[in-house]
């Protein structure tokens, strides 16, 4: 224990309550310092914040599995909110295409392939009463296969709905420019 200088008074104890001043020298007192330990607050503060980043991983995770699935539902599209959407059907892939490259007096073009477990007939036959109705027209081109859809509100918004037979299922692949 370093101090000043000595007490002037025999018995003396230090501030921290473990050494004892015999007149020649410090001595323990046999006391073990208090220490201040950290106080509940403390605790509670971790644990909240504990509890603060499990709600925000589960949060994280439940948003992005409903991103998904809104997305595979076709929640995401590129296509117009009130294009004619194939009941079961899930988007297996998505790309939009803006600029040059693009037909003439467009600037957008959407391609979505879809996947249906139903029959090509039973999807044809749905497309072409769904495309019919509304703000949609449709024509099919018996050679092909191919349903071409313009949209009534908005003339230059034109496409294809393709249909492909694939084994016990259907994969529907729509291309609309606008």
């Amino acid at each position: 224990m370093a101090s000043a200088g000595p007490p002037t008074s025999t018995g003396q104890i230090s501030p921290d309550g473990r050494w004892r001043w015999d007149g020649t020298q410090w001595v323990p007192t046999g006391q073990v310092a208090t220490t201040r330990r950290p106080t509940r607050w403390i605790w509670w503060l971790v644990g909240g914040c504990a509890v603060l980043v499990i709600v925000a991983v589960i949060a994280g995770v439940l948003g992005l599995a409903s991103l998904f699935t809104n997305f595979q539902r076709g929640g995401l599209s590129c296509l117009p909110s009130g294009f004619p959407s194939y009941p079961g059907a899930t988007v297996t892939s998505e790309n939009t295409y803006y600029g040059s490259g693009l037909p003439p007096g467009d600037t957008r073009e959407c391609r979505m392939t879809l996947e249906s477990t139903d029959d090509v007939s039973t999807v044809t036959a749905w497309y072409s009463s769904h495309l019919n109705s509304g703000d949609w027209k449709a024509s099919t081109d018996a050679a092909s296969g191919t349903i071409r859809v313009q949209n009534n509100s908005k003339a230059s918004t034109v496409g294809n709905v393709e249909l492909l037979g694939r084994g016990q299922h259907t994969e529907i692949r729509i291309t609309l420019d606008s």
